[in-house]
């Protein structure tokens, strides 16, 4: 007897110890590797042929994990928005303030757009991720350029200090996406 087949029929057997139970997908399978659920209540998950063994099963966090992100880097480029714009009103008056606060604002609603748009399909398969992120990203910049020809042509605000809210809270977006342990 090889060690192959030794070893298959060892881990088949401790499966039939453990009682695990196989995660059977209702529709087409979304995964290439069967997983199946340890028997222990600890929601680990072992794939079979994968010596790695039980693995811990976080998909129930993805979501949470991730709109709780969106809501961490709109929040903080909000503070970014207004903190520009209260530099502006100390240094130049309430004109330029406003401009850099509307700057901030585009940018912090562009990204609860996109944030709202990439995580709205949920935990899905890869393509329907990569379409709905596509479509917040297009969300994203067609509220760009329209609330950028609102804020410019239409409200004619002053164009150097909406830029600076804009490239300031911008930066507030790349500081939110580090996640602090």
């Amino acid at each position: 007897m090889n060690s192959r087949a030794f070893s298959a029929t060892s881990s088949d057997e401790k499966r039939k110890n453990t009682s695990l139970k196989r995660l059977d997908a209702a529709g087409r399978p979304l995964y290439n590797a069967a997983a199946i659920l340890t028997g222990d209540g600890s929601n680990n998950v072992e794939i079979e042929g994968s010596a790695a063994g039980p693995v811990p099963f976080a998909m129930n966090e993805v979501l949470s994990r991730g709109k709780r992100m969106v809501v961490r880097v709109v929040l903080l480029q909000a503070g970014c928005a207004a903190l520009v714009a209260s530099v502006f009103l100390v240094l130049k008056g309430s004109s330029p303030a406003l401009a850099a606060l509307v700057g901030g604002l585009i940018v912090a609603a562009g990204s609860a757009v996109m944030g709202w748009r990439a995580f709205k399909p949920g935990i899905a398969g890869g393509a329907t991720l990569t379409t709905a992120m596509y479509a917040g990203v297009a969300l994203k910049w067609l509220w760009f350029a329209l609330a950028m020809y609102l804020a410019i042509a239409r409200l004619k605000l002053d164009a150097a200090p909406l830029l600076i809210g804009i490239v300031v809270t911008q930066l507030g977006y790349w500081v939110g996406l580090v996640r602090l342990k």
